[in-house]
């Protein structure tokens, strides 16, 4: 049973350090960015044991399914020590065997009347290496396939199209064919712009310079205090939000109200 606020009952555990994906818009290539430190499996469920959370974020900073083993030791450690639900969120794929431990993760929650939401990040098709340059990220066809694999075992499945770019850096036909494939394969979706700074544009190189912006701070759940500036995608947004409404797809910015929605869908 989740408390009144979602938001608080959460925590995020990340390997730490960099990621190797070194994706061209990551929020950690900001100015001042603080990584945080390394630590191991047994390090991070330690570190949970004075929390209080319902909800586990296997999210953070880097990619942490770099190497799925590890990733999947992490879930299934926390769960073991503390029966909870566990959102996770990677760009990597799984092979036969570490998807069937997934699966049989997911059946130890649900006997527990726990759940696992599984977000897979597709932000670009044929544009993607202008974003993605690491020979380590499956390529956006994989991780479609991916999404399927997912769903077909009855594990919740959210498509994140996060970050979402101008349609004149990344075609918003893009996002939409990558809504197109998937719509049948997922439970819920995300969608929310980029977030720059002066590193990161320079990173993208091509990124137009036409752009409106919000000023503003890095995430709060990021706990770092650093000016950023939020790129104006709502066309885009618009366009994604039309689709998932033709399509009855459960659309949001942000994982929690997804989760809540999922939640109340499920005991219905």
């Amino acid at each position: 049973m989740l408390m009144e606020d979602l938001e608080k009952e959460r925590v995020f555990v990340s390997f730490g350090g960099a990621c190797p994906y070194r994706c061209r818009h990551c929020y950690t290539f900001c100015d001042n960015y603080q990584y945080d430190p390394i630590l191991t499996v047994a390090d991070l469920v330690n570190s949970l044991q004075s929390k209080k959370f319902s909800l586990v974020y296997i999210s953070g900073h880097k990619e942490n399914f770099v190497n799925p083993d590890d990733g999947l030791e992490l879930c299934e450690e926390v769960f073991s020590r503390y029966s909870v639900d566990i959102l996770l969120t990677t760009r990597n794929t799984f092979n036969e065997a570490q998807l069937e431990r997934l699966n049989k993760l997911n059946e130890r929650m649900k006997v527990a009347n726990k759940d696992l939401y599984v977000c897979v990040s597709v932000p670009a098709l044929k544009s993607y290496k202008k974003i993605e340059s690491s020979s380590l990220i499956p390529s956006p066809d994989e991780r479609i396939d991916f999404v399927k694999q997912i769903y077909e075992r009855n594990i919740y499945t959210i498509l994140t199209l996060r970050p979402l770019f101008p349609n004149s850096f990344i075609p918003i036909s893009e996002p939409l064919e990558i809504l197109q494939r998937c719509k049948a394969h997922v439970s819920a979706v995300i969608s929310s712009g980029i977030v720059v700074d002066d590193t990161i544009l320079r990173n993208l190189e091509t990124f137009p310079k036409d752009i409106t912006y919000n000023e503003g701070k890095l995430m709060k759940c990021l706990e770092q205090d650093i000016n950023v500036r939020y790129v104006n995608v709502e066309r885009e947004y618009s366009e994604i939000e039309k689709f998932c409404k033709n399509h009855n797809i459960y659309l949001n910015e942000h994982s929690i109200p997804v989760i809540q929605y999922l939640k109340k869908t499920k005991n219905k």
